[in-house]
């Protein structure tokens, strides 16, 4: 095959060789030898396509091909007689081979069929002619089959028969081909052109007409063979393909030659008998494909449109359309032929209207091909031409993306215009029907088509003959009309006055029902044809049709007798509307026809609501007037109550206000009068229906709430009652359940009319607290048990303001608790999720209704309601706020009086509700009223609740102790307020300070809130007020969830401050201090910002202003605003909040924190420091006050942050902080003249709550003093959301309108058991703490003197209770921080301002760790480890460490509690010791703690404690525990201060215990005997000795050795004084002699020797002062003093090498030596008496025995430990008896000594020393003789 295709090519290459070089008949024997060999190459070659593209050349082939073909039929032409082609001649061509073999015409045939079939170029072949060629071929055939109709006539009949018996018919062979090569050719783009040099193209638009004009006639005749019709298709197809594919260039020729005419007559000529519909709906189809040619970029603007219009072509469209019609049944008959139909089911709608479907056999496809053809040549054209906007500006656009954009858009009207007029020309709804579909797809094909059509009046008039149509036509007409407003956007206004013009013809009620609801439906797609309908009638007519009702123009001109029936009942009977007629020539009313009334009325409805120009028709027109008496029918109710709820909830400012009144006014009256003066009595159905409607307006609209109250509509509530009552003033029992509806209704419309709106609760107030109201409500019988649950849920959902629909129904059931009794009421509501400690209680008269209704109720609903009214005082500050104020306590203890001598349920629940509002706020009345209660029952368990209950009146807690603001974040997600500004400019000029007391409750973190969105909660921000973005802030503070604070001045500037321990539930101080430099200053400075918290600083940094536009109206914000709700559980409490326009010192905020939540004013006035309360100087106050004065000292005018533990200077451990009034009164002053913006704690105007506008009064006068300057205050700060002030009351401030302070101690006085005298005494506390009033009334009426006079003869029940509330009185805690606290608060978040600063700061935390450390090896730490007392309440440190965290101590607050209670022993010397320990362990406590002690002392010492206790000391009636507890007390007082005169005072004590006997007659000096003086004495010499022992001081030695040793040695040096004393007196004065002083040296010089040995003779019977001055001797210790002295003690001090030991006070050697001399004296004396006497009894047995035994040496029977034992070992005993012994072991001892210590032999060997023991010699030996005389 390759060879051959090569040998192909070379011929091929050959030919055109040959062709250039010889002859013609060569020539053509070379062409025709080619061909043929081309022709078996595509015969044996599959691929066609891949031969001819191996031709060289191909364009050349294929044009010699195409000349070949067109010169072989030229020579056939001329070849003819009649120089025309022959179709025998055409054929036998194409079939004959030449005499060479070779068939010539069949090969150009099929060389020119496979050459079109490939995937060539075919201009070369259009180039050669062919294509005309071919053209007058098929001519010639058609021409043929005429001539020929009579010999050759092939019917539709027999051509099966002669094609199946027959050979192949070569004709059809070739006519076939010929037909392929045409269409192949009139593909090309040129094609058409190439036919125009000929009028081969004319004469093919000839043929195309002459088969529908003369063809199919001649064919129904039998003339023309149907081959001859097949062959006229194939020509239309040809024709067709030449105009589709041509790019306009032919346009010009067409319209040259009229060729659009010519199809146009083919139309016109159409005659349904004899011509074929198919055929000529394709010529239609022609038309649309030249008109589509036209509008192609090479018709030179020729249109081909206008010629359809020149021609009256589209009347000629129109009638053919008809025709079909009329003939429909002719026309199915010939739709055999399928080949041109095509389906016409194009649509796609997007209603019901889609469900029809066009190709239904009730319309011939042949017609709805027409119909799709006329709409496709409205779409037909050029977009450029349109004339539409859309069409403008698009020259730059791509022209396929134009096509598609504007392929379905109108172009021809005129075809639109052939659509409409065949619609109503036509006499078959079929057609209608499909016209019309076909209408409303132009329409909605494309948006701007509507548009475009409105001009033809289409809709317009299809509407005005809507009347007549069917019913399914009225439907698509409408669905037209609402897509063009729909979809179109377009405004019907002829389609609408159409409307509305049919609407008042006489049509069925269903057509009248259809076009209103359209009405209904448009209105509610676009409001502004509301307006649109209002201008064409609509409104006009249906105001009309209601006017005319029959019911308004009388009952005499209806014709009816039912007068007196309507007059009476209302509507009982209503018109039937009778059946129209199919005519429609009835005309009913809108308003009276059943069927149109419900539509007639939403159609109002929709026409005025939110239409303010039809609302002022309506009612300029008297439709409100008009429409009230429809109030009492029953159909027309609800409609008439739609409209005037619109009409009235739309006035916004209810300038028509008479609307709201009307309906007020009728439900009072409960009539309607018409127009003409008839009167309608309103069932209670209808007041239903009214109650419902005002439900809807009033929860619609607030202006209409204000309406309601001004026009007394809460009277509504009295007439209501008041109608409940028949004849005889009682409620008829059948009517009861109508009632009950009616009053149901009634209170949910008064609960709407009253949610939200302040003004209309105030109004409320007054009708529901008024004895009429309760009167009318007790005698209308729905007290009772069948509706007593309703009516309690009915006023709890008006307290609580729950707006519930009134139709709802509430069925409530009993619930149990887990213990089985019956718990809280329920209130039932739609809402799955009401909760009721979310809920508040904005309507307490409602409570307080059903608390004066309470024994009406059951016993069981009497609990019930009591729980739940407990159960809402519980739920938080804003119900107890309303509870109280509408004076719920005092009807509750009203109520609760008659059963307090009994145990009831009721009882106890009601004081449980009491205790929880009485905590909040009593008043004086009830407060009085609860004391009277408490005095009548005290004796009954009653009483003992009662009791109980008022002292947890007085639990202070976390109160804030003023009126504050709460502010809920759980409903409306915000609430603020909102203080303006005005013009002033921010920051201030001098920067600013905002201080304020706050709380808050649930935003800190938890483990189940991780999921959930951040919160914040925005405590201060500053904005613009006008409508700019209402989120940008120039100064903001919020507390994020995880306890930061964050001061922000934009987003992209801020501060976050961490770690400062805000705990929720507990009320915190925080001032946020921003500095601002002033010009010059802020080239070098930045600004610093500054956090305090309960008056420390915690946190400094730089921060950025960000200051606010020039001229722009500013606003402070406290709290969240309505722009940045967001609901969640915060909630937060805020008080004394202030706004300074400069920067406040340290000092000064600490003064604020100082003065408390209690304080309320602006800080002028003259003496600040009487708001000062008692226990101010507790908490961390006095700690901030130290480390003010370290701030100032390491940082001069530098704010730093409170690093916790600061000391300095002599105030290493912070005792020496003392509460000063002074420094207070310093303090003051920084805060005197500050400038202030605006200050509120909750003070607010009687005219803000008369008006309802919630607003707090601002407390700066722009007059006053403390006005900024810069002027701009505001006067008001409106409070906006879900915010409330609270005016909490203090029981502290109540008690003093009832008598105050003397009261309280009177109920003291009257307490006859513990817990009344426990009540008395904390009702003291408490009024002592919340008001520095009554401690300064406390002082004047000398109440502590009359306290300590009443409780003399309590003292019986006075118990450690009672002894805890003094101490409370008397002290406070304070806390410090412990070293943790360095750790936790830092300023690394802050760079220091300067590196001087940073170095200051490091030194302290310094000096910090450093005290810490050597806090804790101080000897004085022993101070912390006191026994702890029964103070405990307060913490102590009971070890040497230091508490990780803050801790606590006492601080003394109240002195005179202390001096004139406290320190009154007459007073507890009656009480149990336990009690009388315990209170001096609590004044131990104040002066032993480690910290604050200097405080405590100093005001301790002001009330002469010292004084006080020695008092107490001198009494003998004071227990020992109880002594030894006033003497450490003492010494703890002594030990840490030293001042003089309590010296003097305790030593002067001291000395005046001893009172030295008188001297006997003998000369006798008699010892003082044993009795309280001297335990007092003794215990008082040892804690001067333990004081002494701890001075190290020089000076102070000496200064105590003149004021205190000398003093005491020196009188007690007396031989009178009680041995234990001179005991004591001796360890003193050898530590004296010890001490670093100059005593021993006076000692010496003043003979202090000498008297020693003069008095120590006189107490030779004790032992231990031997041991003392051998302490001395051998310079041991003498104190701590050993508990008892043995033998053993005393070698104990002999030194291991004795010979270097150094011997002190060597004079003491005489004392020891004439103490045992005068031992032996006494004797001697002793004996001699007995002598005398003769009885020897007065020696003791015990020392006989062992004088007479001693010549025994005993060394020989005792040895060893037994030895030990006997001699050392043993306690040397005091008195007489023991003396002997003990001074015998003595003087053995010094034997010893002298053997084993040289330096004592060396003393031993004195003169003075020797003497006095040659006397000792004799004494022993005059007593050893007389001893013998004795016993021998």
């Amino acid at each position: 095959m390759s060879r051959f295709l090569f040998f192909f090519c070379k011929i091929n290459s050959r030919l055109e060789l040959t062709i250039l070089n010889t002859s013609m008949q060569e020539k053509e024997k070379a062409l025709n030898f080619t061909i043929d060999v081309f022709c078996r190459l595509v015969k044996q070659h599959a691929n066609v396509a891949q031969l001819i593209s191996m031709l060289v050349e191909t364009h050349i082939f294929c044009f010699v091909v195409g000349r070949a073909f067109v010169t072989d039929i030229e020579k056939l032409k001329v070849s003819s007689q009649t120089r025309s082609l022959e179709i025998e001649s055409v054929i036998g061509f194409f079939s004959e081979p030449t005499e060479d073999g070779v068939q010539v015409g069949s090969n150009l045939l099929q060389a020119v069929s496979f050459l079109v079939s490939g995937a060539i170029d075919k201009q070369s072949l259009l180039d050669s002619g062919i294509f005309c060629c071919l053209i007058h071929i098929l001519d010639a055939f058609l021409v043929s089959d005429g001539v020929n109709a009579s010999q050759n006539i092939v019917t539709a009949e027999e051509k099966p028969e002669v094609t199946e018996n027959a050979a192949p018919d070569r004709r059809l062979e070739v006519v076939g081909s010929i037909l392929h090569i045409m269409k192949a050719l009139a593909s090309h783009p040129a094609a058409a052109q190439s036919l125009i040099d000929d009028n081969s193209l004319e004469l093919l638009f000839q043929m195309v007409a002459n088969g529908s004009s003369v063809l199919f006639s001649r064919y129904k005749d039998g003339i023309v063979p149907l081959h001859a019709i097949q062959l006229h298709r194939h020509a239309m197809q040809v024709l067709g393909l030449l105009l589709v594919n041509d790019n306009g260039s032919t346009a010009e020729y067409i319209r040259k030659h009229q060729l659009i005419k010519v199809l146009l007559m083919a139309v016109k000529d159409f005659n349904p008998e004899s011509g074929d519909s198919a055929y000529t709906v394709h010529i239609v189809d022609l038309l649309l494909e030249c008109v589509e040619l036209s509008y192609r970029p090479e018709a030179g603007g020729i249109k081909l449109r206008e010629d359809i219009h020149n021609t009256h072509g589209y009347q000629f469209l129109i009638d053919f359309a008809l025709i079909l019609s009329r003939d429909q049944g002719s026309q199915t008959s010939q739709s055999s032929d399928q080949e041109g139909s095509k389906s016409t089911n194009d649509m796609d709608m997007h209603d019901e209207m889609g469900k029809e479907d066009t190709s239904s056999p009730s319309v011939s496809p042949t017609l709805s091909r027409l119909l799709d053809v006329l709409v496709n040549l409205a779409q037909t054209g050029s977009t450029d031409t349109s004339g539409s906007p859309r069409s403008k500006g698009t020259k730059n656009l791509n022209n396929i993306d134009v096509w598609e954009k504007d392929n379905n858009k109108v172009k021809d009207l005129e075809a639109v215009q052939v659509l409409q007029d065949i619609f109503l020309k036509a006499d078959r709804t079929e057609l209608q029907a499909e016209v019309l579909n076909r209408i409303f797809k132009i329409f909605s094909s494309h948006l701007e088509n509507y548009t475009l059509c409105q001009q033809l009046r289409t809709v317009p008039l299809f509407i005005l003959n809507m009347g007549g149509f069917p019913q399914s036509f009225q439907e698509i007409i409408l669905k037209i009309l609402e897509y063009a407003v729909t979809v179109v956007n377009c405004i019907p206004e002829q389609e609408l006055l159409s409307l509305c013009c049919l609407l008042q013809q006489p049509i069925t009620s269903d057509l009248k029902c259809t076009i209103l609801g359209f009405f209904v439906k448009l209105v509610s797609f676009d409001q502004q044809y509301k307006k649109l309908l209002r201008e064409v009638g609509v409104l006009e007519v249906l105001l009309d049709d209601l006017k005319l009702h029959k019911f308004l123009v009388g009952p005499e001109q209806n014709n009816h007798d039912d007068s007196a029936e309507v007059e009476t009942n209302g509507f009982q009977k209503h018109l039937e509307s009778p059946k129209l007629s199919d005519s429609g020539s009835t005309k009913l009313c809108l308003f009276e026809d059943e069927g149109t009334i419900p539509v007639a009325w939403d159609c109002l409805i929709s026409l005025l609501r939110r239409a303010e120009y039809n609302q002022v028709t309506f009612r300029s027109a008297d439709g409100v007037t008009t429409s009230l008496p429809f109030l009492a029918s029953d159909v027309h109710r609800t409609g008439v109550l739609r409209v005037l709820s619109c009409l009235i909830i739309e006035d916004s400012a209810q300038a028509h206000s008479d609307e709201l009144g009307a309906l007020i006014e009728i439900s009072k009256s409960g009539m309607v009068i018409t127009t003409s003066g008839s009167q309608y009595k309103l069932p209670d159905d209808a007041k239903c229906d009214v109650f419902g409607a005002m439900w809807r307006i009033l929860g619609a609209s607030a202006s209409a709430q204000r309406v309601f109250g001004e026009v007394t509509g809460f009277s509504l509530i009295l007439t209501t009652l008041h109608s409940f009552q028949g004849d005889k003033g009682l409620i008829s029992q059948s009517s009861m359940t109508v009632c009950m509806k009616v009053f149901t209704y009634l209170l949910h419309m008064i609960t709407a009319g009253t949610c939200n709106n302040p003004v209309n609760r105030v109004k409320l107030h007054t009708v529901i607290s008024s004895q009429t109201f309760y009167d009318l409500l007790s005698d209308s019988g729905l007290i009772c048990a069948e509706c007593e649950n309703q009516v309690m849920q009915l006023l709890f959902e008006l307290a609580l303001e729950v707006v519930i629909p009134p139709s709802f129904t509430s069925e409530t059931t009993e619930i149990l608790d887990d213990t089985g009794n019956v718990s809280a009421f329920q209130i039932i509501t739609p809402s799955a999720t009401f909760l009721l400690d979310k809920q508040n209680i904005y309507n307490a008269g409602a409570i307080r209704v059903l608390i004066h209704l309470l024994l009406h109720f059951t016993p069981n609903l009497q609990l019930k309601f009591l729980k739940l009214i407990e159960e809402l005082a519980c739920a938080g500050s804003f119900n107890q706020e309303s509870l109280t104020s509408a004076g719920c306590v005092e009807l509750l203890l009203e109520t609760i009086h008659p059963f307090l001598s009994g145990s009831s349920s009721l009882l106890f629940q009601a004081l449980r509700i009491i205790e929880v509002l009485g905590s909040y706020r009593l008043s004086s009345a009830e407060l009085q009223v609860i004391i009277r209660y408490i005095l009548q029952v005290r004796h009954m368990k009653s009483g003992l609740t009662l009791i109980t209950m008022m002292e947890r009146f007085t639990v202070s807690g976390n109160i804030p102790l003023a009126p504050f603001v709460d502010m809920d974040m759980s409903k409306s997600g915000h609430a603020s307020i909102q203080v303006p500004l005005g013009e002033r400019s921010w920051p201030p000029a001098a920067g600013y300070s905002f201080v304020c007391w706050f709380q808050y409750q649930n935003l800190l973190k938890t483990v189940g809130k991780e999921t959930e969105p951040s919160q914040i909660m925005r405590i201060f921000s500053v904005g613009a007020t006008d409508g700019g973005n209402s989120n940008t802030f120039y100064a903001e503070i919020y507390l994020r969830e995880d306890g930061t604070l964050t001061l922000s001045t934009s987003n992209s500037s801020s501060l976050s401050y961490t770690g400062l321990d805000i705990d929720e539930y507990r009320w915190h101080h925080l001032a946020v201090v921003h500095s601002k430099p002033n010009a010059l200053a802020g080239l070098f400075q930045s600004s610093v910002s500054y956090v305090y918290l309960n008056g420390k600083l915690r946190h400094t940094g730089r921060l950025g202003y960000s200051p606010s536009p020039a001229g722009k109206s500013l606003q402070v914000t406290i709290g969240t605003p309505v722009s940045c709700a967001r609901v969640n559980d915060l909630s937060w409490k805020i008080r004394s909040c202030y706004l300074f326009e400069e920067v406040l010192t340290p000092g000064s905020i600490c003064f604020m924190y100082i003065l408390g939540r209690g304080y309320t004013g602006l800080f002028q006035d003259t003496n600040l420091l009487q708001f000062v309360p008692n226990q101010a100087c507790g908490g961390g106050n006095m700690a901030i006050l130290d480390s003010l004065e370290i701030d100032f000292a390491l940082a001069s005018n530098i704010q730093k942050p409170d690093t916790g533990n600061k000391q300095g200077g002599s105030k290493t451990d912070r005792s020496g902080v003392v509460w000063d009034l002074e420094r207070l009164g310093n303090l003051s002053l920084q805060l005197s003249g500050r400038k202030l913006i605006f200050a509120f704690d909750g003070t607010s105007t009687e005219a803000s709550r008369t008006s309802g506008t919630l607003s707090m009064l601002n407390l700066v006068d722009p007059m006053s003093a403390a006005a900024s300057p810069m002027g701009g205050i505001p006067r008001y700060g409106h409070l906006h959301g879900d915010i409330y002030v609270c005016k909490h009351s203090i029981i502290g401030e109540t008690m003093r309108s009832i008598g105050g302070l003397p009261m309280v101690l009177a109920m003291v006085e009257v307490a006859e058991t513990r817990d009344m005298l426990h009540m008395g005494l904390t009702l003291l506390g408490c009024a002592l703490h919340q008001n520095p009033q009554n401690i300064r009334d406390m002082q004047s009426y000398r109440g502590y003197h009359l306290l300590a006079l009443l409780l003399h003869s309590k003292m019986s029940l006075f118990d450690m209770h009672s002894l805890e509330i003094f101490f409370q009185i008397a002290a406070c805690e304070a806390s410090f921080p412990g070293p943790k606290k360095l750790e936790k608060i830092s300023n690394d978040n802050v760079p220091p301002p300067a590196e001087t600063y940073e170095e200051s700061s490091t030194s302290v935390e310094l000096n910090l760790l450093n005290e810490v450390s050597s806090v804790g090896s101080h000897g004085d730490m022993d101070d912390f480890s006191e026994t702890k007392d029964n103070f405990s309440h307060i913490s102590e440190l009971d070890n040497t460490e230091f508490p990780a965290e803050t801790s606590n101590c006492i601080v003394l607050s109240n002195a005179d509690m202390v001096e004139h209670v406290l320190l009154d022993w007459t007073l507890w010397v009656a009480a149990s010791v336990p009690i009388q320990l315990a209170l001096l362990g609590f004044l131990e406590n104040l002066v032993s703690m480690h910290w604050y002690r200097n405080h405590n002392l100093t005001v301790l010492c002001k009330i002469n404690l010292i004084q006080h206790l020695l008092v107490t000391l001198q009494r003998g009636d004071v227990e020992d525990p109880v002594l030894e507890k006033l003497v450490d007390l003492l010494g703890v007082i002594l030990k840490d201060r030293f001042v003089i005169s309590e010296l003097e005072h305790v030593v002067r004590f001291v000395i005046t215990t001893f009172d030295p006997p008188e001297l006997t007659s003998k000369g006798q000096i008699i010892r003082e005997s044993t009795g309280k003086q001297i335990i007092v004495r003794n215990m008082l010499l040892e804690m001067l000795i333990d004081i002494l022992v701890t001075v190290t001081s020089e000076e102070l030695l000496e200064q105590w050795h003149k004021i205190v040793s000398s003093k005491l040695i020196t009188y007690f040096f007396d031989e009178a004084v009680h041995p234990t004393s001179m005991r004591w007196v001796m360890t003193l004065l050898g530590v004296c002699l010890t001490s670093p002083s100059t005593f021993s040296l006076k000692f010496r010089t003043s003979g202090g020797y000498l008297g020693l040995v003069k008095v120590l003779p006189s107490f030779y019977d004790s032992p231990e002062i031997y041991y003392i001055l051998f302490c001395l001797i051998f310079g041991k210790p003498v104190y701590p003093r050993l508990p008892e002295v043995r033998l053993l003690d005393f070698y104990a001090l002999m030194p291991s090498d004795g010979s270097q030991t150094e011997l002190k006070f060597l004079e003491l050697l005489d004392s020891v030596i004439v103490m045992a001399k005068s031992t032996f004296d006494r004797l001697s004396i002793q004996t001699m008496i007995a002598c005398e006497s003769g009885d020897i009894n007065l020696i003791g047995a015990g020392l006989a025995a062992e004088l007479l035994n001693g010549n025994t040496e005993m060394t020989d029977e005792l040895q060893g430990e037994a030895l030990m034992h006997k001699t050392y070992a043993a306690r040397l005993m005091g008195g007489d008896a023991s003396a002997p012994a003990a001074a015998t072991s003595v003087l053995r001892f010094m034997v010893d000594l002298a053997k084993m210590c040289p330096p004592f032999s060396v003393a031993c060997r004195r003169a003075e020393f020797l003497e006095n023991c040659v006397d000792l010699y004799f004494s022993c030996v005059r007593f050893y003789f007389t001893f013998l005389d004795l016993y021998v």
